[in-house]
């Protein structure tokens, strides 16, 4: 704590949240750092029928079948390109995170979900934990994509069929 002329102590900042930042189409989002396993480029992904639209389908992260979730089209409704693939640990398993740009890391002020987040309905408001900025855009802080149906989960933990060869 430092202090302004006169005595006057200054307050300490207010903590932040160390978050990804990431663009999911015209929006500026962040997921928290804990629960980020690791950014890469897109991998092989195979659509499942029957799914949400933003359910691109299953990808095999480090060996494991896991669920690809469009955050653009989640989030937006629309399509985008997709740059990245960012996985994330959920209750069931890593869910990977079709986004576009990845631009960093970074400690992010937000403002409580009762604030500008209560704007948001649907999916995405069980997605938004909170709103802040980066500049002057808004940045959605994002957690637990709990977004992913049961029947997809269930496709990611079957067993792949034998073929005889």
């Amino acid at each position: 704590m430092g202090g302004l002329p006169g005595g006057v102590p200054t307050p300490a900042p207010a903590a932040g949240v160390a978050a990804l930042i990431f663009r999911a189409g015209p929006l500026h989002c962040a997921l928290p750092l804990a629960e980020v396993i690791e950014t890469m480029r897109p991998l092989r992904t195979r659509p499942l029928a029957g799914t949400p639209p933003y359910v691109r389908g299953l990808t095999i992260l480090r060996g494991a079948p896991a669920p690809v979730i469009d955050m653009t089209r989640l989030l937006t409704g629309v399509e985008a390109p997709v740059d990245r693939y960012v996985a994330v640990r959920v209750g069931r398993g890593p869910v990977a995170c079709a986004t576009g740009e990845v631009l960093g890391v970074r400690d992010i002020e937000v403002e409580p979900p009762e604030g500008p987040a209560a704007l948001f309905t649907g999916v995405s408001k069980a997605l938004i934990a909170a709103v802040g900025t980066i500049g002057t855009e808004p940045l959605l802080l994002l957690h637990g994509i709990a977004a992913v149906p049961d029947e997809v989960w269930e496709a990611a933990g079957a067993t792949p069929p034998v073929v005889p060869s």
